[in-house]
């Protein structure tokens, strides 16, 4: 057997290293949305199948990676069939009084690919071990639209 020291190799991993994830396979989610005060045809709801992909940037933990993939996909999976809206619309009290207030994820704003990128990066960061310093999410609305988020910091 052929074994490697990794002692031996301690500065290559002092360095912060890069997970991407859902980089070659996009992470999938479905969700309905509407932009509340917009004067076009993304007022009423409809629905996209959003397509995300996640970098992470930090220090290998215990376990050897920059955070466990399930920690990430856990945070996105609440966003998974739901239905996005911003706070203040109406539809808000229309899912609540027919039981299905769990089906909201409600943002402070418009429910736009680019606001969905910046949000997931701040609740990724709050939901990420100490070891991530930086979280960059990219949401792909349709096959003309993607937003990527601006890399927020995680310390």
């Amino acid at each position: 057997m052929n074994r490697v020291r990794t002692d031996e190799h301690s500065e290559a991993f002092a360095d912060e290293r890069t997970l991407r994830v859902g980089a070659e396979r996009p992470i999938r989610i479905s969700a309905g949305h509407r932009l509340l005060h917009h004067d076009g045809k993304c007022a009423r709801p409809h629905g996209h199948n959003y397509e995300l992909t996640i970098t992470l940037r930090g220090e290998l933990t215990d376990e050897g990676w920059v955070a466990d993939k399930g920690d990430v996909t856990d945070v996105v999976e609440r966003w998974d069939h739901r239905f996005l809206v911003e706070a203040g619309d109406p539809l808000i009290e229309a899912f609540e009084a027919s039981g299905d207030g769990d089906a909201l994820v409600v943002l402070e704003r418009p429910p736009t690919a680019e606001v969905m990128a910046a949000t997931l990066e701040a609740e990724l960061a709050d939901a990420l071990p100490d070891t991530v310093s930086e979280v960059a999410v990219s949401v792909r609305e349709t096959s003309e639209l993607d937003a990527t988020g601006g890399a927020t910091p995680c310390r």
